[in-house]
Formats: C-alpha cells, sequence, structure tokens
C-alpha cells in the first residue's frame, strides 16, 4: 500500500501578503522615522507656506522677516542655552528672569554709570553666568532635581530684579539739553532698536550695503558658535553621552560634575548676553522683562527635535525651531488672529513635537494603517467571510492525504 499526495493547485493563495504591498509597508516603515527627525524643517516650510498663501509679498519681504526675527532674536539665544541643558536632560527655567535681571543691569550701567556697550555687555554676561553656576552647582552638587533648582532660581533672580529697579521701567534713550540722544544712549540702541544696522556701507550678501539687525547677526553668530562646539568638541561629546545615560558616561572617565556645572553656567551666559538685546529692542527695561520667555526657550528646543529625556538634539534644530515661532507669531498677526488664540496653536504644536518625538509612535502607526486598510477594503468589497458568487473557491494551501489504497 502507498499514499499519494496531491500537489498544491497553482491557483492556491499564499498566507503572506503580494510582494508589492508588503515592500511598500516596508518602505512605509522606513520613511516614517525619517519624517520624524525632519519635523522641524517640514514644519519651517509649511510656515512659510502659510504666510504666502495668505499674505504674499506682505509676509516675505526682506524688512518683515527682519523684523520678525529680530524681534525673536533674544529668545532665540535663550532657546541655544536651554538646548545645552535639556542635552545633558535637565531643563533651566529661570533663563527668562535671567534676561530680565542682564536687561535691567545694562539700563542701569547705561544711566547711571554712562558705560559703553562693549562694557556694558561683559558685565551682563558675567552676571548671568553667576547665576547660570549657582544653577549647576545645587543640580550638580547638592543633587536637587534642575526643575526645583531653576524654579527656585527663578523668583529669586526676579526678586533681585525688582529690588534694583524699585519696580519702575529705566529707559535707555536719554536726551541732553539739545534734545538729542547722548552718545552713549545712541550707541545702546545698535544692540536692537530697530532700524539700526551694523555693518552698514558695506557690500554685504543679500543685504547690500544696507547693513544687518545686530540681534539677527548675534542669533546667527551664537547658533554657529555653540553649533560647532556640540559637533567638533571633546566637551560636546560629553555632553551628548552625560544626556544619553549619565552613569555610563561617568564610568567612561567623563567628569559629568563639570559638564553639569558648565552647562548651566553657559546657559546663564546666554541670556545675560540677550538682555542687553532686549533691553535696547524694548528702549527700556522692564522689571518683568522675560516673563515667560523661558517656556518659548524650551519650545524652540523642542520642535527643533530634541527630547527632553536627554541626549538628542542640535543647535541648528533650536534655530529651526526658533524660526518656527516666530514666523507663526508673524503670519497670525498679519491675519489678525487674536493673541489668545496664538497662545492656544502654539501650545498645540509643542504637545504634536513631543508626540512625534516618541520612539514607538511610527512603529504604532504601521498597525493602524492595516487596520485602516482592512477597514477600506471590507467596505469597498466583499464582506469577510463571504463569497461572491461564480468566483472560485480557494483551495487550502495544506491538502490532506488521499486514502491509501
Amino acid at each position: 500500500m502507498s499514499s499519494r499526495t496531491t500537489p498544491a493547485s497553482p491557483g492556491v493563495l499564499a498566507p503572506s501578503e503580494p510582494p508589492g504591498r508588503r515592500s511598500l509597508r516596508a518602505r512605509l516603515r522606513g520613511v516614517l522615522p525619517v519624517l520624524g527627525s525632519l519635523q522641524g524643517y517640514i514644519g519651517l516650510v509649511l510656515v512659510i507656506a502659510a504666510g504666502m498663501l495668505t499674505k504674499g509679498q506682505v509676509f516675505w519681504n526682506q524688512q518683515n522677516l527682519t523684523n520678525a526675527v529680530g524681534a525673536f532674536a533674544s529668545r532665540g539665544i535663550l532657546a541655544v542655552g536651554e538646548t545645552l541643558v535639556i542635552l545633558t536632560a535637565g531643563i533651566d527655567l529661570s533663563v527668562g528672569s535671567l534676561l530680565g535681571i542682564a536687561s535691567m543691569v545694562s539700563a542701569l550701567l547705561l544711566v547711571h554709570q554712562n558705560l559703553n556697550i562693549y562694557e556694558i555687555v561683559p558685565l551682563c554676561m558675567v552676571v548671568g553666568a553667576f547665576f547660570g553656576l549657582a544653577n549647576g552647582a545645587a543640580t550638580a552638587l547638592l543633587r536637587i532635581q534642575s526643575f526645583v533648582v531653576t524654579l527656585a532660581m527663578l523668583n529669586v533672580v526676579r526678586g533681585i530684579d525688582r529690588m534694583l529697579s524699585d519696580n519702575v521701567s529705566v529707559g535707555t534713550q536719554l536726551i541732553n539739553a539739545q534734545g538729542q540722544l547722548t552718545p552713549r544712549s545712541a550707541q545702546f540702541q545698535v544692540l536692537g532698536t530697530p532700524g539700526h544696522n551694523v555693518f552698514t556701507g558695506l557690500p554685504l550678501p543679500f543685504v547690500g550695503r544696507a547693513g544687518i539687525y545686530y540681534p539677527v547677526l548675534a542669533l546667527v553668530v551664537v547658533v554657529v558658535v555653540f553649533q560647532l562646539l556640540l559637533s567638533k568638541s571633546k566637551f560636546g561629546r560629553h555632553i551628548y553621552a552625560v544626556g544619553g545615560n549619565e552613569t555610563a558616561a561617568r564610568l567612561s572617565g567623563v567628569n559629568t560634575t563639570y559638564v553639569k556645572i558648565a552647562v548651566f553656567m553657559l546657559a546663564g551666559l546666554l541670556a545675560g548676553f540677550a538682555g542687553p538685546i532686549d533691553a535696547a529692542y524694548s528702549a527700556s527695561a522692564d522689571p518683568l522683562a522675560g516673563s515667560s520667555y523661558e517656556l518659548d526657550a524650551i519650545a524652540a528646543v523642542v520642535i527643533g527635535g530634541a527630547s527632553l529625556a536627554g541626549g538628542r538634539g542640535s543647535i541648528v534644530g533650536t534655530l529651526v525651531g526658533s524660526l518656527i515661532l516666530t514666523l507663526l507669531d508673524n503670519v497670525l498677526g498679519l491675519n489678525a488672529i487674536s493673541d489668545n488664540a496664538q497662545l492656544i496653536i502654539k501650545g498645540l504644536i509643542v504637545i504634536l513635537a513631543v508626540v512625534i518625538q516618541r520612539p514607538d509612535f511610527f512603529r504604532a502607526l504601521g498597525p493602524a494603517v492595516r487596520r485602516l486598510g482592512r477597514l477600506t477594503r471590507t467596505r469597498t468589497g466583499d464582506p469577510p467571510g463571504e463569497v461572491a458568487s461564480g468566483s472560485p473557491q480557494p483551495q487550502s494551501a495544506t491538502p490532506p492525504l488521499e486514502e491509501s489504497r
């Protein structure tokens, strides 16, 4: 007695999906994470497109873009310092207050000491670096959460700021007996007052001989310097190492205490650098200057692709996030969107940016897309489990053995 098996019919349906569909799914799995890493650049393109579609040349002209970026430049500089802290898995909520006290110190030095900007700016940077050093020491040496330390420092610095100013604004446009600005005050305007450019008369690319608006130039220089610091120096590699895995970095010989203190000090130094720019832009130093600026700085860092868990991000990405926020403000303002609605929109954008950064976000999209595809095929084709009349019955992929003779 022998047993025979019937070979599988050529028309048997394979249990797996067709190769074309499977390769498409594989391509999607490869493309979606790339899109997630480019979220900042995609968002910037969308904001620019929205501005050009709604306002055209009113939005896309050199004067409007320069004013928009210049208005946000001080917060963009804060965002660069915030990036360094976030890369080490920390956070600094005091940078707005540090900018505020640096702004007040710059105005007081101008009004009462009659110093020039080459003396005012370095002194303000020293003030910011001092408070940043205190933040870093409390975080790294006392082992206090950076959130708690910088939240406390926010209030301490704001109180000192209000004591220095007696709760009144200090103007930076001083008038002499002839009714003109004093030489020191006119010089101070170069730091940020709209309409006062540097390098005027020189043939520069893109701007010609009109010169460059100083806040824009300062932001670009800060971005270039600190991007090179992160990407080309050993200190930059140590920052990423501490944020990625602090224990492994310490066991590898990285002085994690020094790195943490240094990044907070640099964040404070940049806040001190941005203070005089903000005072010149506003033509005065207000006791509440810089309020909520830390939130804009953190939002720019997150939208730019940095992870709040540390170890991932870049200064260029932060610049892109800053441009998204400032141009979004500009587009919404040109379209007469209320300030309240602008806050809601920016908050939703930050939440979306954080969700997209989740490692499992794009992996979770795969099953969702497959379920949607099955639902679509069910609604447009035959119901599952039924066979249309006249269609051949699918044969089993594994035919049973014939009865032995």
